[in-house]
């Protein structure tokens, strides 16, 4: 699969300017668009760049911003509807403040808080539907959340596009820009890109950022954290491989009762009870049994530690890792 040169990433406005630039940005929800790449859909437009924005889910399960809204304690299906097609309407206006209401718009409908699940259980489907629309948009700078960001919708989104390209071997693939917007960078985090906004673009970003409304109530000082004069994107996806066979995390042993895996490749996903004794496939960092899967997964493959009970915090404490060969 061909691909761009390092070097290259590291200039979001010169990959834009280049003939034919083709500009996606894949939002987990509503909102994501505007907060990650506000900036880079202005520029993208000023270059004269084709654009689309996809988002993967309607932000329908979004209970206490919707609670303190409408006055409501309880948040049924029907409300949820709703509450979704309210996120429509407000992503609409976001677009149209950043001079973006003719781009392309692709909405997927899938479930708002479960897209880890969608990809676990219906992983080929979700890969036909991402390479159908990387083949309808054929984007030549794709921006997408970054593996390590802390909600479980977007490191699912991450994982399930670097998937896809494996499966297009004879695709080009863009220039990949990741974003994190929940969470912090692992330490050494390589290739940093950079967009400069100059005063118009930070503007129209910021009314972007306050055309979403339902999501501005409860949490605008945190959003607002996104309206600066830059945007910083991880450049490429090859900075999240394990360089040996266990898994990076080692949890307290009084946690495991508490504790499962979920992994998932091309074929499929599996939910991967803890076993501490041997038989094991996957190990924890020290060695010691973790969990067998039920087959041998075909690199790369994909592996979360999570903890099922019931929370309302809806927040990865560990999230995913990828094994197998960099996507080269």
């Amino acid at each position: 699969m061909r691909q761009e040169k390092p070097s290259d990433l590291l200039d979001p406005d010169a990959l834009l300017r280049r003939p034919g630039a083709r500009l996606m940005v894949l939002a987990p929800h509503p909102d994501d668009e505007s907060l990650a790449a506000g900036g880079l859909i202005q520029r993208a437009l000023e270059c004269g760049a084709v654009v689309s924005v996809v988002f993967a889910t309607d932000g329908e399960n979004n209970p206490w911003p919707q609670r303190v809204l409408e006055r409501r304690m309880w948040v049924g299906p029907r409300h949820r509807l709703i509450w979704g097609a309210r996120r429509r309407g407000e992503a609409d206006a976001a677009l149209r403040a950043l001079g973006a209401e003719d781009v392309h718009v692709h909405r997927l409908g899938w479930p708002d808080g479960g897209v880890t699940w969608k990809l676990l259980d219906d992983t080929d489907a979700m890969l036909s539907a991402m390479r159908a629309l990387l083949e309808r948009e054929r984007p030549t700078v794709l921006v997408l959340p970054d593996l390590v960001d802390r909600h479980p919708d977007h490191s699912a989104i991450h994982v399930l596009v670097e998937m896809a390209f494996q499966s297009m071997p004879g695709a080009v693939k863009p220039a990949c820009l990741g974003y994190l917007l929940h969470g912090r960078s692992q330490p050494g985090m390589p290739r940093r890109a950079v967009l400069t906004l100059d005063a118009a673009e930070q503007q129209g970003k910021l009314e972007a950022i306050g055309a979403h409304v339902s999501q501005t109530a409860l949490s605008r000082a945190r959003m607002l954290r996104f309206a600066t004069g830059i945007e910083t994107f991880v450049a490429g996806l090859d900075s999240h491989d394990r360089a040996g066979p266990n898994l990076p995390w080692q949890p307290p042993r009084a946690l495991h009762p508490f504790l499962a895996l979920l992994a998932v490749d091309a074929g499929g996903g599996e939910r991967v009870p803890l076993r501490s004794r041997g038989g094991a496939n996957l190990f924890w960092r020290d060695g010691s049994p973790a969990a067998c899967m039920t087959r041998v997964p075909r690199p790369p493959f994909y592996v979360k530690l999570y903890c099922p009970l019931p929370s309302p915090w809806v927040f990865d404490g560990w999230g995913w890792c990828r094994f197998g060969a960099p996507l080269a």
